[in-house]
């Protein structure tokens, strides 16, 4: 078989510069009708196909064989530097997403992937790149003396490019192997360069250590690359985020339309943009819209905040061996006593002169500042709702009396 993976490193530093397009112009109703994003990726089957037909028990033989199929990468600038390259592009069929959503949901999973929780990934929104590095256990291997357990430290580049694709790429050039002895004690460490030891250097010691590495950190890339391939077809077939954004802009978008510009909109601004979830008051047309619901000003009758707190006594815990006799105590024992806590829970309630919706509660949960903020602005419709019946009453007697006369 012909050798197959040479042209890794050039394409990534070729490709940073090019950018993916976000969709412009597209209304939310046009994105919710339009099909699912499917993602392609041809290279997954092709190099999990490889490995399967040249799959051997003898770690040696199996090594040999990928090493016969795919080249390490050699540096042009200094050619005694070699690594191991892997790289795969997925290609995003009926594209429509933010790609800052995107590689934002692509950052959070790899947070989550064994051995990459503490891993920092930059984010590079500019350039529509991530950037990663992870220390990964690929192979051990048992002697009658020692243990070997070896991990790689690879760089992971995910590039966001034209054409809606998605550059995976992983690279590293050396081992770390780490020897414990029979009692799984750490007994020393082995740095090596992939391309110094076995199946590059047959008579390298080690071998069948290095061997199983070898073979392990494929298998490692292309299962890695694999899962990020289902785990996208299976949750990002659609840009969950950037369809609710166009929802928010168009429900936001369709009460302007009615009621004009809001004069004061309240906010949580920790969840996701939903109408539904914000307060809008239209001074000029004498409304408010929270959850669906249209109110007059005028059939606001009351607000209150409620405070409905959850009290967690304090709890003791005593440390030591201390013994007790009759109520005497002996010993170091000592007890320690966590605080009482309460965690305060404010609603908003507004009471409505409506049969269909007679009140409203709005929960703020432990944010005083913003339950306040909201009856605040309830109130001052109160209060202007007052002085205006005052006026118009005013207004009805001078009229009556001129009748009279």
């Amino acid at each position: 078989m012909k050798r197959i993976f040479i042209t890794m490193l050039t394409m990534i530093f070729c490709i940073v510069g090019l950018q993916a397009q976000a969709p412009m112009g597209v209304s939310y109703e046009a994105a919710k009708q339009a099909p699912d994003m499917q993602w392609v990726c041809p290279e997954i089957e092709k190099y999990q196909s490889l490995f399967n037909s040249i799959r051997n028990e003898d770690y040696k033989i199996y090594a040999d064989k990928i090493k016969e199929n795919i080249e390490l990468y050699t540096d042009p600038s200094s050619p005694a530097n070699k690594y191991l390259v892997t790289q795969a592009v997925l290609n995003i069929e009926n594209p429509l997403f933010s790609p800052e959503n995107l590689l934002n949901y692509i950052s959070n999973w790899i947070k989550k992937k064994k051995g990459w929780e503490k891993a920092k990934v930059d984010l590079d929104k500019d350039n529509k790149k991530i950037v990663s590095s992870a220390t990964i256990h690929v192979a051990s291997h048992s002697t009658f003396l020692d243990v070997y357990k070896v991990s790689v430290t690879p760089n992971l580049v995910i590039l966001l490019m034209e054409g809606n694709q998605l550059l995976v790429s992983f690279l590293t050039d050396s081992y770390k192997n780490d020897v414990y002895d029979s009692h799984n004690k750490y007994s020393r460490t082995y740095r090596e360069k992939i391309s110094d030891v076995y199946p590059f250097v047959p008579k390298s010691s080690y071998k069948i250590t290095y061997a199983k590495a070898y073979v392990g950190t494929y298998l490692y890339f292309w299962d890695f690359i694999s899962n990020l391939y289902n785990d996208l077809n299976a949750n990002y077939s659609r840009d969950a985020k950037m369809l609710a954004q166009l929802h928010y802009d168009y429900s936001k978008d369709s009460l302007v339309a009615m009621y004009g510009e809001p004069t004061k909109v309240i906010a949580d601004q920790k969840t996701c943009p939903d109408v539904n979830n914000e307060i809008h008051f239209y001074e000029k047309a004498q409304k408010v819209v929270f959850m669906g619901k249209t109110i007059d000003f005028k059939d606001i009758i009351s607000c209150e905040i409620v405070d409905d707190p959850q009290f967690i006594p304090g709890r003791s815990t005593t440390l030591g061996a201390g013994i007790s006799f009759f109520g005497f105590g002996f010993g170091g024992a000592e007890t320690y006593r966590t605080p009482d806590k309460t965690i305060h829970n404010y609603v908003v309630d507004v009471k409505i002169d409506n049969m269909v919706t007679p009140f409203i509660r709005i929960a703020t949960g432990q944010n005083e500042q913003k339950a306040t903020e909201i009856a605040s602005t309830f109130e001052y419709i109160l209060r202007h709702q007052q002085e205006n019946s005052k006026s118009e009453s005013q207004k009805t007697r001078t009229t009556t009396r001129r009748t009279r006369r």
